[in-house]
């Protein structure tokens, strides 16, 4: 009797099986089995301390030392570190980078203090207080004294009366853009604010003295001076004065001139030069020359009746002063001996073209009387 070959399909859901020759229904069952892993991470904080120091802006002079300190409440064993510009300078007590000897770290139990002597203006700049991943940054400003020199060098400048001048200064030394001013030389101000000024139409008065003054914060400010020279004709002020003595008067002209350049001085009588006894007196802004007449008059001892002033010491007396620039002049006539109780004994000539003098007219006159002389032959 053959045989009945049977065929199964196990799908992955209850089927049933098929039929062929007796049959029932079947059902499949499939079991999942899940494992899990548990992982463990272990975490270590580093420990970091807290600034008790600001951070500060420090403004130090030139040649000073500059001083920046860093404390922290607690330091715990580490180490400071001090940087610049990327650049260790100390780790906790060993300092790095000083060839020259200036940096000086000074530690306490929570802190330190760096120390640069002698301040230099590459010293400027930002420093950086580092401890385990903290930072404390202070940044140096450095004032470095100002020098300022005069243009020109020589520190005079000559222009002649109504001629511009200018008047300046160059800075030559200092940081932080020095703050410009000018006064005269008593100290009274100019509102100039510029490195260079300039007078457009200088006139004698202008003559003095120029300060130019730089101020960048140093405790004194950088000073030059520069002189100006206005060149003009000489002033000229002519002033007589009387000195009544025991026995004679004496007649004295006192002859004072401003000029620049200086002016050479003459002393003429009757229009011909007359040769006297130097008396100069040099002062600040005027030169003054004197004249001594003496034995112009009797004093109040002298009892001599019969003395009566010659009459070739009356006439005009001239003082003149020339500089190159121009001339000037001042003159006085004598008219009488000057005696204690008499009327003036001058007068002053105010315009000397119109004055004729004595001596001239007296020339005058007698080439006249040689003309007739000569008409009558």
């Amino acid at each position: 009797m053959p045989m009945l070959i049977c065929v199964f399909l196990v799908l992955t859901h209850s089927v049933p099986f098929l039929e062929g020759c007796k049959s029932k229904p079947s059902t499949t069952t499939t079991t999942t089995t899940t494992t899990t892993t548990t992982t463990t991470t272990t975490t270590t904080t580093v420990y970091s301390p807290t600034f008790v120091t600001d951070p500060r802006k420090f403004v130090v002079y030139e040649g000073n030392n500059i001083t920046l300190p860093c404390n922290v409440d607690e330091l715990g064993g580490l180490q400071i570190i001090w940087e610049r510009a990327n650049t260790t300078l100390a780790l906790g007590d060993t300092v790095y980078e000083d060839d020259e000897n200036r940096v000086h770290v000074e530690n306490t139990e929570n802190g330190s203090t760096i120390v640069i002597r002698e301040a230099e203006e590459k010293d400027a700049g930002e420093y950086v207080c580092k401890v385990s991943a903290v930072e404390l940054k202070h940044t140096v400003q450095i004032i470095v004294r100002p020098e300022v020199e005069p243009v020109p060098k020589s520190g005079v400048v000559t222009v002649k009366e109504g001629e511009p001048a200018t008047l300046a200064c160059n800075i030559t030394r200092g940081n932080n853009k020095p703050y410009i001013n000018w006064e005269l030389e008593s100290g009274y101000p100019i509102f100039w604010f510029e490195l260079s000024n300039t007078i457009h139409e200088a006139r004698r008065w202008s003559s003095g003295v120029y300060r130019c003054k730089a101020n960048n914060g140093w405790p004194e400010p950088a000073t030059a001076e520069i002189r100006l020279e206005v060149q003009h004709t000489p002033i000229l002020s002519l002033t007589p004065s009387l000195d009544y003595t025991r026995y004679w008067t004496e007649l004295m002209l006192m002859c004072s001139i401003t000029a620049s350049p200086l002016a050479t001085v003459e002393w003429y009588k009757d229009g011909q030069m007359i040769e006297v006894e130097e008396d100069v007196t040099t002062g600040e802004e005027q030169v003054t020359h004197r004249l001594h007449l003496k034995e112009m008059g009797q004093g109040y001892r002298n009892d001599n009746e019969t003395w009566v002033l010659e009459q070739d010491r009356l006439g005009l007396y001239e003082c003149r002063a020339n500089n190159g620039m121009g001339e000037a002049y001042g003159a006085f006539e004598l008219i009488s001996s000057c005696e204690r109780r008499q009327a003036q004994c001058y007068k002053i000539v105010k315009d000397l073209d119109k004055m004729v003098p004595t001596q001239l007219l007296n020339n005058t006159e007698l080439n006249n009387d040689d003309e007739d002389s000569k008409k009558d032959v």
